[in-house]
């Protein structure tokens, strides 16, 4: 399978931003880094304190091409939308090596992810469903839309930039 959920890495080469650049996009952009929709957190807590982040290439793709209407194609689109595009409604079952490949992930990390729950029929398989689920937990425009008040996700930093301690209430 053709990953559609791609690591930092890859965001920087289809976009040309750094990576500070695409934490500030992620994490709902700034007056220069507009943010980006489809941001996913991988990490172990599926919270801010390690992230694990997986972008969706064709939101990067647009934000790559310079072209300003492909620019803002994404922006306005559902989530369920983007997981029908990341898991086609077609394929209710996907087994663990597509899953891999799909999120970019290594074994070990998709054993930690969907371990158990996930699973149907065999060790080896995982319900669209289950994955569709993971998928609605983890994405960050979630999370900002849902953040606490006076607490605005443009405060949220890479653990190794900020101290929560210190954070200041955004002013936007």
């Amino acid at each position: 399978m053709k990953p559609v959920l791609v690591k930092i890495d890859v965001a920087v080469a289809d976009t040309g931003r750094s990576v500070t650049a695409l934490f500030e996009m992620a994490d709902g952009g700034t007056t220069l880094n507009q943010a980006l929709a489809w941001v996913f957190d991988f990490s172990r807590s599926g919270h801010r304190q390690r992230r694990d982040l997986r972008f969706w290439r064709p939101e990067l793709e647009a934000r790559g091409s310079g072209d300003a209407v492909k620019n803002h194609q994404f922006s306005q689109w559902e989530l369920d939308a983007v997981i029908k595009r990341i898991l086609p409604e077609t394929r209710q079952n996907y087994r663990a090596w597509d899953v891999s490949d799909l999120f970019q992930i290594r074994h070990n990390t998709r054993i930690r992810l969907f371990g158990g729950g996930g699973k149907i029929g065999s060790r080896n398989s995982y319900s669209r469903q289950a994955l569709a689920e993971f998928l609605r937990k983890r994405w960050l425009g979630g999370r900002r839309a849902k953040s606490p008040a006076g607490r605005c996700s443009h405060n949220i930093r890479p653990i190794h930039e900020s101290n929560s301690k210190n954070q200041k209430p955004c002013k936007h």
